[in-house]
């Protein structure tokens, strides 16, 4: 981007006026291009048409040598034209055109010019006066529509124009039809409008194509600083919040809807004594460290992060998409167990590094009714969830034991079949008037069972973690190639 105080180095400047030189002739070689496709069928009509009016003149001079290669060169450009028409006609607008496409469209304007100038000598040396002064008014204003109609090629339309409008000349004076003085004057009058013909053209098809590839650079770069923009803003965004809004499925309407959600609340113990403590550069790297980890566990198991409070993170399950009551719950509280363990290691991590302080989480979660959507002013809005659901969560998340995940009923109704836990004493909470019954995750039922199911190595370059009682037939089968691939390392060889 361009620096606003100092201006823009040399450098950008240079490569800016690179990349648009570049865009100009890119374009001018596409219009030369599509102007050809376009008007190819003109272009066969007049060859036909010549080839027919020589003919009904004088249909012996159709074996004369001089006749024969017309009508020979005549039949190419007519297949040549025909081919092309026939080739590009369903095509939509090319994105690119090589500058080898050009010296071909050059190359059979030409053969065009020579073909018309042939007619025109030809005619001429059979016609009368008047007749001729038709034929050269005719071949002329054919070779100047050519020039108008091919705005953006002056080779193509010149290599076809002036062939003609030089044979007119040369003809009407040597076959006698006019003074030599006048066929000149009437050759260089022909000749300087088409010359102004050509630059005026070729001057107007630059400036219209340069205000394209301005308008093109101007938009792509507003395009690239709103992306830009947008992946700022994204980070202050959970991403289904985000895709939502991108696509036009949420609006900044101060709406909102009740929806039964999964709503999980945590924080860390002692927060408050652990900042008194520790220096804030390295408070803010661990609790940095500490949400990024957290972040993207929440994100892995499609929870919506509805905002850090501090330490605390806020996340729930079910809005703005949801695969059922019982699927969110359960993710959610898979979310938690794997929350819970990468806090383990990171308490490691942090011990191994000399830091004394760390970390213990807390969970609670509750399933509920909530009121979801965006809440605020016309000026600013937030979306979010509230209601007594939520402020339940926060409770038993408050109530929970170090390093433990307290469930409400509900939740713990909806995953027992997969989660092990223990029944608490029922807490009265505020705004509820019969106690909650609450259970604290014990762990998967699976591993409760089956301790061995749990596989965890860490060596100097090597750390492997595997909940196998966790995972579904997807996983299992992603693990397993992922397994292997490690080995294929290992062993250099491919894995059986």
């Amino acid at each position: 981007m361009q620096n606003l105080e100092n201006g823009p180095s040399m450098n950008q400047v240079l490569v800016s006026d690179a990349v648009k030189r570049r865009l100009v002739e890119r374009e001018i070689r596409i219009q030369q291009s599509v102007e050809v496709q376009r008007f190819n069928p003109s272009i066969v009509l007049g060859n036909i048409t010549l080839a027919l009016i020589f003919f009904v003149i004088d249909p012996n001079l159709v074996i004369s040598s001089g006749a024969v290669f017309v009508y020979a060169l005549t039949a190419i450009l007519v297949a040549q034209s025909i081919r092309s028409y026939l080739r590009l006609r369903h095509r939509e607008r090319p994105t690119d055109v090589g500058s080898r496409r050009i010296q071909k469209i050059n190359f059979y304007a030409g053969l065009i010019g020579l073909n018309w100038t042939i007619f025109s000598l030809l005619a001429l040396r059979l016609a009368d006066p008047v007749t001729s002064m038709v034929i050269v008014l005719g071949t002329s204003s054919f070779a100047l529509a050519s020039l108008v109609s091919m705005a953006s090629s002056p080779i193509a339309g010149s290599l076809a124009a002036f062939p003609v409008i030089f044979a007119n000349g040369f003809g009407m004076a040597f076959f006698g039809h006019l003074p030599v003085s006048t066929a000149l004057l009437v050759s260089a009058s022909l000749a300087t409008i088409t010359f102004f013909g050509v630059a005026a053209n070729w001057q107007k098809t630059k400036m219209n194509v340069l205000t394209q590839v301005d308008s093109m650079l101007a938009k792509a770069d507003r395009a690239e600083t709103m992306e830009r923009l947008s992946h700022r803003l994204a980070k202050y965004l959970s991403p289904q919040l985000y895709l939502s809004i991108l696509t036009g499925e949420q609006t900044e309407e101060i709406v909102s809807k009740r929806k039964k959600l999964t709503v999980f609340f945590s924080d860390i113990v002692g927060f408050s004594e652990i900042t008194d403590r520790l220096e804030s550069e390295e408070l803010s790297t661990l609790l940095n460290r500490y949400l990024t980890e957290m972040s993207l566990i929440a994100e892995s198991h499609g929870g919506t992060i509805d905002k850090f409070i501090g330490d605390a993170i806020v996340v729930y399950f079910g809005d703005p998409e949801s695969k059922g009551a019982k699927k969110d719950a359960l993710a959610c509280v898979r979310m938690a167990i794997e929350m819970q363990e990468r806090v383990r290691e990171l308490k490691q991590e942090w011990l191994n590094l000399g830091l004394e302080e760390t970390f213990d989480l807390r969970i609670g979660i509750n399933t509920g009714y909530c009121t979801v959507g965006n809440f605020g002013s016309d000026q600013r809005v937030d979306y979010t969830i509230i209601g007594s659901e939520v402020n339940l969560a926060a409770r038993l998340e408050s109530a929970a034991d170090n390093g433990c995940i307290l469930l409400a009923n509900e939740t713990y109704a909806l995953v027992k079949d997969w989660i092990a836990a223990d029944e608490q004493e029922p807490m009265r909470v505020k705004g509820f008037e019969r106690p909650i019954r609450t259970f604290q995750v014990r762990r998967t039922a699976e591993l409760d069972t089956a301790e061995a199911l749990t596989f965890h190595r860490r060596e100097a370059n090597l750390s492997l973690k595997m909940n196998h009682a966790l995972m579904n037939d997807t996983e299992r089968e992603l693990s397993a190639s992922i397994l292997r691939e490690a080995l294929e390392k290992l062993d250099g060889r491919p894995a059986s």
